[in-house]
């Protein structure tokens, strides 16, 4: 085996006080005058495109049914019911409202889009 040193550690205050000190003085000046920057971030759209108020009504839709399953039996139903998420994703919109029942009289202009990018 190694013979290990112990080591004692120290709080060190420093060799020079930091009031008294000109170039930590200046430093200190200099990063205080400088102004910070100012950041701009990208403002949310509010409205939301025709196909993403079809995702959005979808979703919800979807999210609805599944409230009324059992817990854990939640995926299972839906796909017996309707269909598999994954199939759901290579569907159109338009495919996707008449599989749910939904009027989209509303979102004629998207129909022919996929629902999932």
């Amino acid at each position: 085996m190694k013979n290990k040193a112990t080591v004692a550690v120290h709080n060190f205050a420093g060799m020079v006080d930091l009031s008294k000190s000109k170039r930590l003085s200046s430093m200190r000046k200099v990063v205080q005058d400088v102004e910070p920057r100012v950041i701009k971030y990208k403002k949310k759209k509010t409205e939301l495109s025709l196909l993403e108020q079809a995702r959005e009504l979808i979703e919800q839709t979807i999210s609805e049914i599944k409230s009324t399953y059992p817990e854990g039996k939640r995926n299972s139903l839906f796909s017996l019911r309707y269909t598999n998420e994954k199939k759901m994703s290579v569907m159109t919109v338009g495919e996707v409202f008449k599989l749910l029942k939904l009027n989209d009289s509303d979102f004629s202009d998207v129909r022919e889009c996929l629902y999932k990018k």
